[in-house]
Order: structure tokens, then sequence, then C-alpha cells
């Protein structure tokens, strides 16, 4: 995998809140710095900033290209979790269980937890 699918992967359980903290603060830069570029570029005050604002482009984008996969896959496993935890009928959870706890093992930290909490509950798993 290579030194950063290393690192990527012992953050795990933390890897939803990087990779969202990634995507909104380069979407905020690629925002601010796409309005300097289209009306403040030629402001008096703010013109020496072009440069810098075309550089905070590439990079925000770069960013924006590399996190949003990973964050919008990680949201989706969120989003399944949220689905599964919505279903009433016992045989169409147990159904799907294997999904929710392949989503659960991929995101770990507090989701893991809630979705063991959520089985127990529901009668589908016994407590350890």
């Amino acid at each position: 995998m290579g030194f950063f699918g290393d690192l990527w992967d012992k953050q795990h359980g933390r890897q939803l809140m990087l990779s969202a903290t990634a995507f909104g603060a380069s979407s905020v830069l690629l925002m601010a710095s796409a309005y300097q570029l289209l009306f403040l570029q030629s402001d008096a005050e703010w013109g020496d900033f072009t440069g810098a604002a075309i550089g905070m482009i590439v990079l925000s984008s770069l960013i924006l290209i590399v996190a949003t996969p990973e964050f919008l896959n990680l949201r989706g496993y969120v989003n399944l979790l949220d689905e599964l935890k919505q279903i009433d009928s016992t045989s169409e959870l147990k159904r799907r269980k294997s999904e929710g706890d392949e989503a659960a093992k991929i995101l770990g930290a507090g989701h893991a937890v809630a979705w063991e909490d959520f089985l127990v509950e529901k009668g589908l798993k016994k407590r350890k």
C-alpha cells in the first residue's frame, strides 16, 4: 500500500472525521479563493492576493480530488447504518446484518459500538 496507505490505515476510527475536515476546509478555501479571483482581483487593496488565490485554488482542488471520494464512501457507510437502524422487520434486519457489520467495522470507533448496542437491543446479538 505504501507509506500513505499505511498511515491512513493507522487512523482507523478517525478516518471519517479527517476526511470530512479535509473536504470542508478545502471547499471553503476553494470558494474564498474563487471569490477573490472573480470579484476582488481588480480591487486596489486585494489585487495583490491574486497569485496566492491561484495557488490556493490549485492546492484546495488537489486536496478535494483526494479527500472527496473517501469522504463520500465513508459517509455512505454512515447512511447505511442509519438506514438499517430504521428497519422494523427482524427478518429484514437479519438478512442485512452483514452489511451493517461490514460498515461498522470499516467506520470503527463509536459507530461499531453503536451498531453492536443496536443489535443487542433488537435481540440479534448477545452482549459480550
